[in-house]
C-alpha cells in the first residue's frame, strides 16, 4: 500500500506519459473532513471558518495525469454558488443537488453519492484500461439504494484499471484498506492530511462559537509544491 505520510509527501507515481484519469470528488466528505482535520492541524481554530482552497485541491488530485473525466458532487447551500462556478470553470462536471428535511426534521444531503457512483459506472463501461480511477473520499458505506464507492472501485480493479483515492485520515473507512490487501498493488491510498494548510485557509470574520459570537482572524492557503 502506498500512503502519503508527513514525512512522505509524493505527488503521482512517476509514470512515462501521464495516465489518463477519471476523477470523482464527494465534496461534502472532503469538505467536512477538512473541518475535523482542523482539530489535529491547527488547534484551536473556528472550525466554521476553514475552508477548502480548491484551486490547490484539484491541482493536488489530478497531478501527473491528463484528466478525461471530472466530477463534483455536493449539495448547494445558500452563497455557494461561487466554488461550483469556479468547479465548471475548471473543467469539472458539478452534480449539485439540493439539501432535503429527513425524518428528524434536519437537512441532509439525497442522492449525491448515487449519482457518483451512477458517473463511476458509466466510466468504467466507456473507457478500456489503462485507466485511473480517482476517488476523492472516505466514505465506504452502502447508500439507500444499495450502491457505494467501495463497491465501484471494486469493479475497476476487476476491469485491470488502477485506482487511486484521496481521502483525510480520520475521514478513510476500513473497508477501503481491505481492498488495498487484495488490490496486488493496483489500489492506492494517498491522506490529504499532509497538505493540510496547502488546501485550506480560514476565512476571517465573526462566527457563534457556544452561543457567542468571535472574531476570528484569517490565515492564507500555503503554496502547494508537488
Amino acid at each position: 500500500m502506498t500512503t502519503a505520510t508527513d514525512a512522505d509527501r509524493p505527488g503521482a507515481p512517476p509514470v512515462a506519459r501521464p495516465v489518463d484519469a477519471h476523477i470523482f470528488i464527494d465534496n461534502s466528505n472532503i469538505f467536512q473532513g477538512a473541518r475535523r482535520a482542523a482539530e489535529t492541524h491547527e488547534p484551536g481554530v473556528v472550525k466554521q471558518a476553514v475552508r477548502l482552497y480548491y484551486q490547490n485541491f484539484f491541482r493536488l488530485v489530478e497531478a501527473g495525469t491528463t484528466p478525461v473525466t471530472r466530477v463534483l458532487g455536493g449539495s448547494g447551500p445558500a452563497g455557494n454558488e461561487d466554488l461550483w462556478s469556479y468547479a465548471r470553470q475548471a473543467g469539472y462536471d458539478t452534480d449539485l443537488l439540493r439539501r432535503v428535511e429527513k425524518l428528524d426534521g434536519s437537512l441532509g444531503e439525497q442522492g449525491v453519492d448515487e449519482v457518483l457512483h451512477l458517473k463511476i459506472a458509466n466510466a468504467l463501461l466507456d473507457h478500456e484500461p489503462p485507466q485511473r480511477l480517482v476517488v476523492c473520499t472516505g466514505d465506504a458505506r452502502d447508500s439507500d439504494f444499495g450502491t457505494s464507492f467501495k463497491s465501484q472501485i471494486q469493479r475497476a480493479l476487476k476491469r485491470g484499471w488502477e485506482v487511486r483515492v484521496w481521502s483525510w485520515r480520520d475521514q478513510l473507512s476500513g473497508r477501503f484498506q481491505q481492498l488495498v490487501e487484495r488490490s496486488r498493488g493496483r489500489l492506492t491510498i494517498s491522506f490529504l492530511d499532509p497538505y493540510y494548510r496547502e488546501i485550506t485557509f480560514v476565512q476571517a470574520g465573526e462566527y457563534t462559537v457556544d452561543g457567542e459570537r468571535v472574531q476570528v482572524p484569517g490565515r492564507v492557503v500555503a503554496p502547494l509544491v508537488l
